[in-house]
């Protein structure tokens, strides 16, 4: 594994502007890192990468995964939720199989 791509996937996604220090003292916290030891990794000048960093940075990688998917997960529901408003909006005997199928989909999302 690059642990030094892992660390820059966890800095995702990088304000427009945003300084390297700050991106990297980011990184370090969520990792659990000291910045100095992130810094080297950052920049492949590590010589040795404890399994410990490596762990602690693959969780801190899961973590991130896992909030995305939450995250993308809620966006979806609230966009079904507004296509069920705009069906039954403009005309809700026409599309009452549709609103039914959309229902059921977020009843079982939850």
């Amino acid at each position: 594994m690059d642990v030094a791509k892992a660390l820059k996937e966890l800095s995702e996604p990088q304000m427009r502007g945003e300084k390297i220090t700050i991106i990297i003292e980011r990184t370090a916290r969520l990792a659990g890192l000291s910045y100095s030891r992130c810094y080297e990794i950052w920049y492949g000048r590590a010589r040795r990468i404890e399994h410990t960093e490596v762990v602690r940075i693959n969780d801190a990688l899961k973590q991130k995964h896992a909030r995305e998917a939450r995250n993308e997960l809620q966006e979806l529901r609230l966009r079904l939720t507004r296509l069920e408003t705009l069906l039954s909006i403009s005309d809700p005997e026409f599309h009452r199989e549709n609103l039914g199928a959309l229902r059921d989909g977020l009843r079982r999302s939850r």
